[in-house]
Parts: structure tokens; C-alpha cells; sequence
């Protein structure tokens, strides 16, 4: 039988010295992105109820959750994602409190990935959460957030793409297809799949209308400037299709009002998470990590499932993907301090310890010698690349 204690489970990994520091730095800062912004921090525990989780629009399949038994024989789950746990703070114990609430967290989360398809199952999620009004603003406002979080973490050269999640729904209703139908048509576009896009539209082309027909071949391909919203609103006379277009045009224009608009594209194409999302949606790409760096939208009929019925909408940053990108960019993350170790006899102790404390005082790390021997001591310092200081 295999001993595993000197090893951890695949997904997971140990993150020392600088790395850790570095990482709770990016943290740091997202958190001062908040909080500066009206944000009020909450931390909700690892473990939950499944039933948390286990709801019809669930934004995570069900095999994804690791799951354990308590004492009492009650199924638990690890936190899957910090919407969820959220959306329950929010319906239960937060529904008196004036709202909208504005919430942020930086929280570990746990998904049971494939093996060696080289995604971690314990993700660290920073994020915001806006609860309690349905304004086309608020979804402006946590796409300005995201985009000043990923500034202000380093990150230059990415984009935030956004949509609508009943944009494709107002295309499909009135279709002559099944459900099962309708969601292949769904994951084909979303993954812009032109190929099998094209084998589904023609397998039913005697049940689509011209004019469903024709923005549903293009859908994918609607992607790009502003004006991929009135390219989309010549190709459809869809009166909701339509409306939700407009919603889109209102978000871009007042993250451009506030200078932003560079960091920006509409995506008619992105339609994932139908169930769970119910308005504007984006999700946010850089160079040098391949999945999402960020994403969010509107989720308006989550934390009416915890028993106070409330519109929201907020966002979710990996923070490992920020990292990784950053590297990945040579771009400086975290902060950089002076080192310096402090030599000393045994006898001036005292003496060592007070500079150590004014330098420290003044954001330099300053380490205590517990070397006898000055050679030894010096031959350390020189390694861990610090100033030497002999007392």
C-alpha cells in the first residue's frame, strides 16, 4: 500500500516564501480596491450544506463538488464558489440591512477537476457582489470595478468581453426545437464551433426562420467594437433580443464614460451559464493564462433561493490566473523590501534587537543572527541576499 503523507492530491499545491508573500499582496490590493469603494468584506466557512449548492441553476455541475459526511449523517459540501455562500448571507442573516449591499470576499474555493486536465481544484476567488437592485448601473459599475482590480494588480493587456444571457434565449423561444436541441445550439456558439454551428441550423432549417436563421449563423462572429451592437440589431426585428442589445450599448457607454472603454469588447457569442446567469455578462482574458481571469454578471433569481428574492450582480477574480499572468508577463507583482540580518554577540543583544525594530518600523525586514560565528553569519546573508549589519 502507498504511503502518500509526503505528498498532496492532485490539484493542489504548496506555495512558499516569496510566491505566498507575493500572493497575499495581490490580495491586498484587490482588497483595497474594494474596500475603497464602498465594499464591506464577509467570510463565509469551508464547509456548507450540499444543499447550498444543489439547486436547478446551480453555476457548478454537481460532480464537481467534493461532498463528506458529518457526525449527524448530513451531507456537507467544501465551498464550491463564494456567490453561492453569498447569496445565502445575503437571504438569511443580511435581508434587514439596507440595501443595495455592496459585499466582498478573497476566499479559497474547492472543485473536483479531471485529472490531468491542468486546472487546480483549489482555486483562490477574489470578488464583489452588488445586492439589491436591478439597475443597468450596477452592472456597469462591478465591470469598472474588475477592470481598475486587474489595473491596480499590475495587469495591462487584457480585455473584458461582455454579453447577454437572454440574449440567445430571446433567439431560441420561438424556435420549433427541443430543449436538448436548443442547448446544442447553445454550446456550439458559445464555443464557436462554426462547423457543428452550421450542422445544427441546417439539420432544422425547415423549422427556423429566415431571420433567426441568419443572426444565430452569425452570432459567434459577432465580436468586436461597439458597433457589433448595431451590426446584431440590423440582422433581428427580435423586440427582446433587441432590448437586451441596447442594455449591452448602455453598459459600454458608461464604462467608457469613465475612460475605460480600451480595456472592452462585446462578445454577442458568449451564452454560457444560461440557467444560472439572467442579464449582462462578461468575462475577462490576458495574455499568459489561458482560461478567464475574471467573470461575472447579473444573477437575478440565486438569493431568492435563501428566502429573500433579490436581483444582484458581481464578479469573480482568479487571483492564481493573476499571478501566473503577471509572470508570464514580466511585470512586477507584490512589493519588493530591503532584507537585512543583524549580527551581535551574545551581550549586545539588546542593542540588536532596538535597530532591528527601528528598521522594521521603517518596512525593512530585519532578521535576528542566530549564528555564534560572524563568517557563518556573513556566508548566510550573502545567499539570502541581504544586508549584513554587525552590532
Amino acid at each position: 500500500m502507498t504511503n502518500w503523507k509526503k505528498y498532496i492530491p492532485d490539484g493542489t499545491k504548496d506555495i512558499l516564501f516569496e510566491e505566498c508573500s507575493r500572493k497575499i499582496d495581490i490580495e491586498n490590493v484587490l482588497r483595497e480596491t474594494y474596500v475603497y469603494s464602498g465594499f464591506m468584506e464577509v467570510k463565509s466557512p469551508t464547509l456548507e450544506f450540499y444543499d447550498t449548492f444543489n439547486e436547478e441553476n446551480s453555476i457548478l455541475p454537481q460532480e464537481k463538488i467534493y461532498k463528506l459526511i458529518d457526525s449527524q449523517g448530513r451531507i456537507l459540501a467544501l465551498r464550491a464558489d463564494m456567490t453561492t455562500p453569498i447569496a445565502r448571507i445575503a437571504g438569511t442573516k443580511l435581508k434587514e440591512m439596507v440595501h443595495p449591499l455592496r459585499l466582498c470576499y478573497n476566499s479559497n474555493v474547492y472543485r473536483a477537476n479531471e485529472t490531468l486536465n491542468g486546472k487546480n481544484s483549489e482555486v483562490t476567488q477574489s470578488g464583489i457582489e452588488v445586492i439589491g437592485t436591478d439597475s443597468i448601473a450596477a452592472d456597469a459599475e462591478v465591470i469598472i470595478i474588475g477592470i481598475r482590480a486587474l489595473l491596480n494588480c499590475g495587469l495591462k493587456n487584457f480585455k473584458i468581453e461582455i454579453g447577454h444571457a437572454k440574449l440567445f434565449k430571446a433567439l431560441v423561444d420561438d424556435l420549433n426545437l427541443n430543449i436538448k436541441e436548443k442547448e446544442k445550439l447553445r454550446r456550439s456558439i458559445d464555443s464557436k464551433n462554426f462547423t457543428a454551428l452550421n450542422e445544427i441550423l441546417y439539420a432544422n432549417r425547415d423549422r427556423i426562420n429566415d431571420n433567426s436563421f441568419k443572426i444565430l449563423n452569425e452570432l459567434p462572429k459577432l465580436f468586436g467594437g461597439i458597433d457589433i451592437i448595431d451590426t446584431a440589431s440590423r440582422l433581428t426585428d427580435n423586440k427582446n433580443a433587441l432590448g437586451y442589445l441596447k442594455d449591452i450599448k448602455k453598459v459600454y457607454e458608461i464604462v467608457k464614460s469613465a475612460g475605460l472603454q480600451d480595456y472592452l469588447a462585446v462578445d454577442l457569442g458568449m451564452v454560457y451559464h444560461i440557467d444560472y446567469y439572467t442579464g449582462i455578462i462578461f468575462r475577462g482574458y490576458t495574455h499568459g493564462f489561458g482560461g478567464n481571469i475574471l467573470s461575472g454578471g447579473r444573477y437575478d433569481n440565486l438569493i431568492g433561493n435563501f428566502g429573500d428574492d433579490e436581483p444582484a450582480t458581481g464578479f469573480a477574480i482568479d487571483v492564481d490566473g493573476v499571478i501566473v499572468a503577471l509572470k508570464q508577463n514580466e511585470r512586477f507583482y507584490g512589493k519588493k523590501y530591503e532584507k537585512v540580518l543583524i549580527h551581535h554577540e551574545g551581550k549586545n543583544f539588546n542593542e540588536a534587537y532596538i535597530r532591528a525594530q527601528n528598521l522594521r518600523k521603517q518596512g525593512i525586514i530585519a532578521e535576528m543572527s542566530l549564528f555564534d560565528d560572524e563568517d557563518r553569519a556573513r556566508k548566510y546573508a550573502d545567499i539570502k541576499n541581504m544586508k549584513f549589519i554587525k552590532i
